[in-house]
């Protein structure tokens, strides 16, 4: 964690409550998969900004002073279940970070609680790498150093994924 990424030794992150819909839920009775990463895009939105009808840019997010100079894309997402969500009137509580920031590209870690048991550990883990695309181009647009400041402010660890089958402790490096 870099000294940019704390507050009071404690990590900068950004928490967003998103509520659950009845056909969110699975034909087992949990929430489905599909309606999980429903649930992170959702909150991601939240976190990075969303555009306003008619309007270019990203807006209430970290990737607010980014403006109209481009716009980003989702290239990859690992999600992780280690418990099952359940429907609960009550909004899912989505923690979310920023975990590596790259030349074009930055990661978002996240992950999901039932506010309903406060001791219990987060039931899904995700991570996501976002590009940033030239609006006019559509090729990559390198990160200035005003938006990666902003995107340093939320710096922390990755979130913790198990190693998939077939991984070697060389390839995840």
């Amino acid at each position: 964690m870099t000294a940019a990424g704390r507050v009071d030794g404690h990590p900068v992150t950004r928490r967003v409550a998103v509520h659950l819909r009845q056909q969110d839920l699975s034909p087992s009775g949990h929430v489905g998969n599909a309606s999980t990463v429903g649930v992170l895009e959702e909150a991601r939105t939240v976190f990075l900004g969303h555009s306003r009808p008619g309007r270019v840019g990203y807006f209430d997010g970290v990737l607010e002073s980014l403006g109209e100079r481009a716009r980003m894309l989702v290239g990859q997402q690992t999600v992780e279940y280690t418990s099952e969500l359940w429907y609960t009137h009550e909004p899912l509580l989505v923690t979310l970070w920023i975990t590596h920031v790259g030349r074009s590209s930055f990661s978002v870690a996240a992950t999901i609680a039932d506010q309903t048991d406060p001791s219990a550990r987060a039931a899904v883990s995700a991570e996501a790498t976002v590009v940033l695309v030239d609006r006019q181009t559509h090729a990559p647009w390198p990160i200035t150093d005003d938006v990666r400041d902003v995107l340093l402010r939320y710096h922390g660890d990755p979130v913790a994924l198990r190693p998939r089958p077939g991984t070697t402790a060389s390839a995840r490096a």
